[in-house]
């Protein structure tokens, strides 16, 4: 695995860097940027179309810098001093620890004023020898570009807090354990929970610029779809723990690095070869849950890891330690597990593909987005069952996912029933 750049890129290049930027955290946003790219050219393609209006913002021309934009950038300019001084006399924390080196209260004040005083000087000065007696205010249409720019970063704050706001509620006995530091961690995000506030604050936005946002969220949906399929690449490469049960089809061989395969009745005796780490996992050996997958003849040409991984030096240091291992990020898991980010990944970009096509051909408002609804509801509720994850004592042992799942579902079919029924109501939200 590859728990940071530095990692991947001496994998792929045979480098020797000590890159500590976080992959999962770097893919992520790579995502972001992919879903942006895609809402923009669905977004210009209905404006273009005819199907919405123009936005039209007023700008004030020759205006004086105001107090709020001069405490604004005061501030900005202090934090962003504040850290490259912690860049300057740290350097090696910035490079291991990157997340945390950002997040943590540790800077240099000096460096922070005179970042404050830096930025918010210079919009005083630019605004200043731009200014004229007699200001002039003007209304002009925001391009898509403006648009999607609000949009994603609305959607990317929102979706994070979201996200991590939700897995501590699954979580909750960890998060009280240490609050702050399962809050700050770049580890432990909900999708559903990013989905859920991230919506919530985008429907909010665009209502608030004129926008039927039906419509706005057909535009969203194949780069939300995108955006996942991608992010669980990140959760791959990194080995974040978002990975299935154990496959009790395969056992992992240290000295090659490879995987064979092993008869049903085996299972057991490697759980009880590695008690200590699975009880603590899972309060006990016989708690830990296991499927027989073997890879299915017609896909012999694919890897064995694509069935069977012990995530090796995983972005958590889950699992046991590995034999003459020096670093950081020196922990397996004892037994190969079913990756199930890498079939979440397919069925994403597939998912995807479809919406893409089709989206076109889906012309009511509100239908492309209840048809991705049941497609990622569908998705995750058959990949829930091969998954690893905190279950709710009710309708004899459900995971948030699946429950979360299953509404969506039936969300998206109402949606494409209610879509046809009520269209002429619904262009007019």
């Amino acid at each position: 695995m590859f728990p940071t750049l530095g990692y991947l890129l001496n994998y792929l290049f045979g480098t020797n860097l000590d890159l500590g930027l976080p992959t999962f955290g770097f893919v992520v946003a790579l995502s972001f940027l992919a879903a942006a790219w895609v809402l923009k050219k669905e977004l210009e393609r209905r404006f273009q179309s005819g199907i919405f209006k123009p936005v039209m913002t007023r700008e004030t021309k020759g205006k004086p810098a105001s107090t709020t934009e001069i405490i604004y950038n005061l501030l900005f300019g202090f934090v962003l001093g504040f850290k490259l001084g912690l860049l300057l006399t740290d350097a090696s924390m910035f490079s291991s620890h990157p997340q945390e080196a950002i997040l943590s209260l540790k800077g240099n004040f000096v460096t922070g004023l005179i970042g404050a005083a830096l930025l918010a000087g210079y919009v005083y000065w630019d605004k200043k020898r731009k200014s004229v007696p007699n200001p002039v205010t003007e209304e002009r249409a925001l391009t898509s570009g403006e648009l999607v720019t609000n949009i994603t970063m609305i959607a990317a704050i929102s979706g994070i807090l979201g996200a991590k706001i939700f897995h501590h509620f699954e979580y909750w006995d960890a998060f009280m354990q240490d609050p702050a530091g399962q809050f700050f961690s770049f580890a432990g995000l909900t999708f559903y929970g990013g989905l859920i506030c991230g919506f919530v604050a985008v429907v909010w936005y665009v209502r608030s610029k004129g926008l039927n946002f039906m419509h706005i969220a057909d535009c969203v949906a194949p780069g939300l779809i995108l955006a996942y399929g991608l992010g669980r690449l990140g959760c791959q490469l990194a080995g974040d723990g978002d990975w299935g049960v154990v496959n009790s089809a395969y056992r992992y061989v240290p000295a090659t690095g490879t995987y064979v395969q092993v008869p049903p009745d085996s299972i057991q005796n490697d759980i009880k070869a590695h008690a200590a780490y699975y009880t603590v996992a899972f309060g006990s050996v016989d708690q830990v849950p296991y499927t027989y997958f073997e890879k299915p003849a017609a896909l012999s040409f694919l890897p064995d890891w694509m069935f069977a991984s012990v995530y090796p030096h995983n972005v958590n240091n889950d699992g046991i330690p590995i034999e003459n291992c020096q670093g950081e990020y020196c922990n397996r898991l004892p037994i190969p597990v079913i990756p199930t980010p890498i079939y979440e990944i397919f069925m994403g970009l597939l998912i995807f593909a479809g919406l893409w096509f089709f989206r076109k051909k889906l012309d009511r408002p509100g239908l492309m987005f209840s048809v991705y609804l049941i497609f990622n509801g569908m998705e995750r509720f058959f990949i829930e069952q091969f998954r690893v994850n905190s279950e709710y004592n009710i309708l004899g042992g459900v995971t948030q996912a699946e429950i979360i799942s299953t509404v969506l579902i039936l969300v998206g079919i109402a949606g494409i029933i209610l879509t046809k029924k009520f269209r002429p109501q619904i262009e007019k939200l």
